[in-house]
């Protein structure tokens, strides 16, 4: 049983983290920042650098090389999506106290989109859902319009219903999943 829910970004969440809040940022720049202090403190350089160059790899991020020779990275639309996720699962991990209503989101996706499915639980587990059913998760705090926003840009916003219950039979195994 899960007794809270936690989420601990990788170095590649918290480089993208670090971004989001930055314009352009030299790779200096990231060693004193908060962020990578709260969550890299174990993690070398070199580790972080590494991050840096599967993020740019994979397109999340781009570097222009300056005439002075050091690189400014910035976030491609990708990026800043990923981060704003990112953010959102820290967010929601900071639930406060529980207002004894329970939030169900319940999805059909069609089987066309499978790998969207896929991903779409992956992410609600990531998020701290519990799941009930298949395609019916419950969640007990308030869920913010960004999240829903986020599922916008993935184009299954048509295929989710969100409800707000103030009551769930026989919801024990709900309670001690969130320890309420």
């Amino acid at each position: 049983m899960r007794k809270r829910i936690i989420y601990e970004p990788t170095l590649s969440d918290t480089a993208l983290l670090i971004l989001g809040g930055a314009s352009k940022i030299f790779i200096e720049s990231f060693w004193p920042h908060p962020y990578y202090h709260t969550f890299c403190e174990y993690a070398n350089k070199r580790s972080f650098r590494n991050a840096i160059d599967r993020l740019e790899s994979r397109d999340l991020i781009v570097g222009e090389r300056r005439k002075s020779g050091r690189v400014a990275f910035s976030l491609t639309k990708r990026g800043q999506q990923l981060a704003d996720r990112i953010f959102l699962k820290l967010k929601l991990a900071k639930a406060g106290k529980w207002d004894g209503k329970w939030r169900l989101l319940i999805f059909d996706i069609p089987e066309r989109i499978r790998t969207q499915r896929d991903f779409f639980r992956k992410e609600l587990q990531d998020f701290g859902f519990y799941q009930l059913q298949k395609s019916v998760w419950a969640y007990p705090y308030p869920l913010p319009k960004d999240f829903f926003d986020l599922w916008k840009d993935f184009n299954l916003d048509n295929h989710l219903i969100a409800i707000e219950s103030a009551k769930i039979i026989e919801d024990e195994n709900l309670r001690n999943f969130f320890s309420l």
